[in-house]
């Protein structure tokens, strides 16, 4: 028993370090780390017992729990049993990676030494491997080099060598080891901290996802905010906007603009099966299925419609007013406050928004700046798409989310102690 007490911990941050590393890399290998983090922790559990740490409630509201709750109670009232019952093993990791919060043999401090060391490893090492591979593509072509910015180099063909990721998630990951790298103050020497940042700003550049560069300039902006003087700031903002005055000939010219810019204004009107920036095809821009999806909440407002039940519900809606992309490609509402609101009403997305407010509040009150990094992310990220309804989503939340909190319960416990002592 002893052998095992002295290994277990050891076994865990393993799990810790290939469920984060492995993010940006493979899924079902950071699934994997997940599923050893649990199993540790249960066997943690029989062999240590728990430690009983704040309030219940604030363990269900404010831990990646609050995700999870709803499927529970949605799944009665859903018409679509078999989809609600699916959802709830999908989001499975919500539920349960929190109890390590119970352990008694791992604190939360060596919990975020091993996540932020995992996943900023994961992310500079596969960003370092897609840009050489991108370059080397690119050196093989006559093109100009604007072209460079093009969908060509870009967006999901950029990501194409990691087989199955998305430009938003791995925005996700990469803002997340930007995060970690600018606030965590790891021990890396300097050469290390700027090729990484080189490396973490590149990759985020050729991702090609609009709100992951709104991510990165609030990131940005927050440590300069952070570690300048004002009149310092403004000469470095004063010198990136003439860098930005420019180059704009040369930017104007690529595909990033056209998606930033242009997309980005027909994305936010309502265009019903319309030809977008991209003039490839007909289809419907995310401000037309929020509207849909808003139509469909005002007929269910108060639990919704039931687990499971939203693209069903959302492809009726479609098909009704005519959107054949939306209906084809069976969208979501593309936004997780929306789709929560379709599934549980405004009592599920009520639990999001008071996870938002109160971590917000938690993370302001102890000057976190790590943990307002990641609510930052998640929130921006939850605007435009249904985050949770992927493993690449869930498995991110469900292990920083859990980070997180646990940082909150041992400063919370340690403020207590002071008082105390006092």
């Amino acid at each position: 028993m002893k052998s095992l007490n002295h290994i277990l911990p050891k076994i865990t941050f393993v799990c810790i370090v290939v469920a984060s590393f492995f993010l940006p890399i493979k899924t079902s290998i950071s699934n994997i780390g997940l599923i050893g983090l649990v199993v540790t922790t249960f066997l943690s559990f029989g062999l240590n017992g728990f430690q009983k740490k704040g309030k219940l409630s604030y363990f269900i509201l404010f831990s990646p729990m609050v995700f999870f709750l709803p499927l529970l109670w949605g799944w009665l009232y859903s018409p679509v049993k078999a989809d609600a019952w699916y959802e709830i093993s999908k989001y499975i990791f919500l539920g349960i990676t929190p109890l390590f919060l119970f352990r008694k043999d791992i604190a939360a401090s060596t919990f975020r030494k091993y996540a932020c060391y995992g996943i900023l490893s994961g992310t500079v090492l596969s960003g370092l491997f897609l840009l050489v591979l991108n370059f080397y593509n690119y050196s093989q072509t006559n093109y100009p080099l604007h072209w460079l910015l093009n969908y060509t180099f870009t967006s999901f063909n950029f990501l194409s060598p990691l087989k199955d990721m998305h430009p938003i998630y791995m925005g996700m990951y990469f803002s997340m080891a930007l995060a970690i790298l600018l606030f965590a103050k790891l021990k890396l020497s300097k050469i290390v901290q700027v090729l990484s940042f080189v490396v973490l700003t590149l990759a985020i550049v050729f991702f090609a996802s609009r709100i992951i560069y709104a991510i990165f300039i609030l990131l940005v902006l927050l440590y300069l905010l952070h570690n300048l003087s004002f009149k310092s700031f403004a000469v470095l903002i004063t010198g990136v906007l003439i860098l930005v005055v420019l180059g704009f000939n040369f930017v104007q010219k690529t595909y990033l603009y056209q998606k930033t810019v242009n997309n980005t204004i027909w994305e936010l009107q309502e265009n019903a099966g319309t030809i977008n920036t991209s003039k490839s095809q007909k289809v419907d821009s995310r401000w037309s299925r929020w509207q849909v999806a808003v139509e469909t909440i005002k007929e269910k407002p108060i639990l919704g419609y039931g687990g499971g039940a939203e693209n069903e519900i959302l492809l009726e809606k479609y098909q009704q007013y005519q959107m054949k992309n939306s209906a084809e490609m069976h969208y979501n509402a593309h936004n997780q406050f929306l789709g929560f609101f379709i599934r549980f009403g405004v009592v599920g997305t009520l639990l999001l928004l008071l996870y938002f407010v109160r971590n917000g509040i938690t993370a302001f009150k102890y000057q976190n700046l790590l943990f307002l990094c990641f609510l930052t992310i998640l929130f921006w990220a939850f605007m435009v798409e249904n985050i949770l309804d992927r493993n690449m989503g869930i498995n991110f939340v469900a292990l920083f989310g859990t980070l997180f909190y646990a940082e909150f319960l041992a400063k919370e416990t340690k403020n207590k102690e002071d008082e105390v002592a006092n």
